[in-house]
């Protein structure tokens, strides 16, 4: 597949993922992620969201940030009484961030769309490891009650592994980076480990 290099506004996240997918609103208040969020309203209402990899930086650099992140859209933005923004996403696409100019008022970031997932396992692998899934879910349920009452029914009716992975990784109130390791592997069995084994984890 060729490879696919686009340029768009692009917002630093800090203590969260957006993953393919995901519905999430969070407040901006950085005028150069602020100064990007109005510039993606202007155009397409698309925005490039990628994760720091230490939160508390202020003003980081290529190396701060994680290379793989979201291709959002901008679905509403709301100005706070304290200039702050709250900018309500949904998650499109995964690409890898190649470099970013920082001359603008914003980041202006030059990414890679990734395409599609590798399909690395065999139907019957992935019928089998739906149902594994299915069973955690049901046991990690057993002992958070919360968890079963709200969002468990709507993950167990799913019957596709690849978006079963990314359910449960969006709304499983995991640590955005488990988010990230989960955005950042691209074979559905890496993807299936990191989700298995943190479910394990949690139990």
């Amino acid at each position: 597949m060729e490879e696919q290099v686009i340029i768009m506004p692009t917002v630093a996240l800090r203590g969260m993922t957006i993953l393919p997918g995901m519905v999430q609103h969070f407040d901006v208040s950085r005028p150069k992620s602020i100064a990007a969020v109005e510039k993606a309203m202007l155009g397409d209402q698309k925005l490039f969201l990628v994760s720091q990899k230490r939160p508390e930086i202020p003003d980081p650099e290529l190396s701060d940030l994680y290379q793989i992140g979201t291709v959002s859209v901008v679905k509403q933005l709301v100005k706070l009484p304290s200039k702050n923004v709250r900018v309500l996403v949904e998650g499109l696409e995964k690409a890898e961030l190649l470099c970013f100019d920082t001359e603008e008022p914003y980041l202006m970031g030059e990414i890679s769309l990734m395409g599609e997932e590798e399909e690395d396992t065999e139907p019957l692998a992935r019928e089998a490891m739906l149902r594994i899934l299915k069973d955690k879910l049901e046991e990690y349920g057993r002992v958070n009650s919360k968890i079963t009452k709200e969002i468990l029914p709507n993950l167990l009716i799913i019957t596709d592994l690849n978006e079963m992975l990314d359910q449960i990784a969006i709304q499983l109130p995991w640590d955005y980076t488990i988010r990230q390791t989960v955005l950042e592997n691209s074979s559905l069995s890496a993807r299936y480990e990191v989700v298995m084994h943190t479910l394990l984890t949690e139990m």
